[in-house]
């Protein structure tokens, strides 16, 4: 018998643009965090009625345009659709925060808060620091962004290779990940939630799309036609030439650089063979969006938010990182009047009808892969 399709509907799939506005004056309280990692520093995200998190746009975050917030509803609806349950996020405002803490645009998303009272996160970076495993060489862990990483020696920790169940919960995660081409899914985005004993319950839901691959570089085709195929050569597997990285003048950074072109690969191929349920899981699910986005593509595309920013500068984010991270206001002038003033107006159909085509081209190379 021919497998079972859920039909498609409209009612069953919205993406949904419409912007949610909140003033900073009446938040019920502030999420602080702070980055645990190379690159460090305290987040003050507003919290609103309800547990709703603002996550606003960042002056200073590499590449970031307003498609990163279009992304983190996307893939939000995508993968609580056809996948697992994620937080849904959704465009917002919020109204004086700008003002309050200048190196943050007021405009960015608001999801719900992950955990309860007494509850907690803890990401990857964290737990091995506090428990050192042999397979896993966190000190040599950094953060970049627009570099892919290595879960296998993760999978191979003592803690995975005992708690199956959280792995497999991890496994359909980095899958995921690949799917979206997420550019920066570094081990500070994948957590544990805890309870109030500190005990591990499971891997938090997965958040942070902001980095997917076909979004990114609305005003640059060639460079984000450079970085899509980047994405595909990992999947692929393909080694890097002999002098590929000469360019990089630090050892350190040329074999990150070199172990990245090929992780997608050996991540699929490591899931494949040690997860087999959670592939047949992810690979059902897979083949109904790829249907879908074969016979409805126009339920996918981004829709302009009214009033919501439309226009795209991939490189102005260097003027915020002299002028809030360096903290170098004559760089950051000169940087001004270089790349203030050039934003592009976003294209909304080119870049939602190009993303539909690319993450079906995605979609083929896992299942190449995974039903090989």
């Amino acid at each position: 018998m021919p497998e079972y399709k859920p039909p498609f509907t409209l009612t069953s799939f919205h993406l949904n643009f419409h912007p949610v506005h909140y003033c900073y004056a009446d938040r019920t309280g502030n999420l602080t965090a702070e980055a645990v990692g190379v690159v460090k520093g305290e987040k003050y995200f507003p919290v609103f009625e309800g547990g709703m998190v603002f996550k606003p746009l960042t002056k200073s975050k590499p590449f970031s345009t307003p498609l990163f917030a279009y992304a983190e509803v996307f893939w939000s609806e995508v993968i609580r659709e056809y996948f697992v349950e994620a937080p849904q996020y959704r465009l917002a405002f919020c109204e004086g925060y700008e003002k309050e803490v200048p190196k943050y645009y007021d405009y960015g998303t608001v999801s719900p808060l992950l955990y309860q009272a007494g509850e907690s996160l803890l990401n990857l970076l964290e737990f091995f620091r506090m428990y050192p495993d042999e397979k896993v060489d966190i000190d040599q862990y950094v953060n970049y962004c627009q570099m892919f990483y290595d879960y296998t020696t993760i999978f191979e920790a003592t803690y995975f290779q005992e708690h199956p169940q959280i792995a497999k919960e991890l496994a359909m995660q980095v899958l995921l990940s690949i799917l979206k081409g997420d550019q920066n899914y570094h081990y500070e985005n994948v957590a544990f939630l805890c309870g109030a004993d500190g005990e591990i319950h499971g891997m938090a839901p997965m958040i942070d799309h902001e980095f997917s691959t076909c979004f990114m570089f609305p005003d640059d085709p060639v460079e984000h036609l450079y970085w899509f195929g980047q994405l595909q050569r990992s999947i692929e597997g393909r080694e890097a030439e002999a002098h590929e990285f000469d360019f990089l003048s630090r050892p350190e950074e040329r074999a990150l650089m070199e172990k990245s072109v090929v992780c997608l690969y050996r991540n699929l191929c490591y899931i494949r063979e040690h997860y087999p349920d959670v592939t047949a899981a992810f690979l059902e699910k897979l083949r109904r969006l790829d249907a879908d986005l074969a016979e409805h593509p126009e339920a996918f595309y981004l829709q302009k938010a009214a009033d919501y920013p439309d226009k795209a500068n991939s490189y102005a984010y260097r003027i915020g990182k002299a002028r809030y991270k360096d903290q170098d206001e004559e760089q950051a002038k000169r940087l001004e009047a270089q790349y203030a003033g050039k934003e592009k107006k976003i294209d909304f159909v080119r870049v939602s009808r190009d993303a539909v085509h690319e993450i079906r081209l995605v979609i083929f190379q896992l299942r190449d892969i995974l039903e090989g």
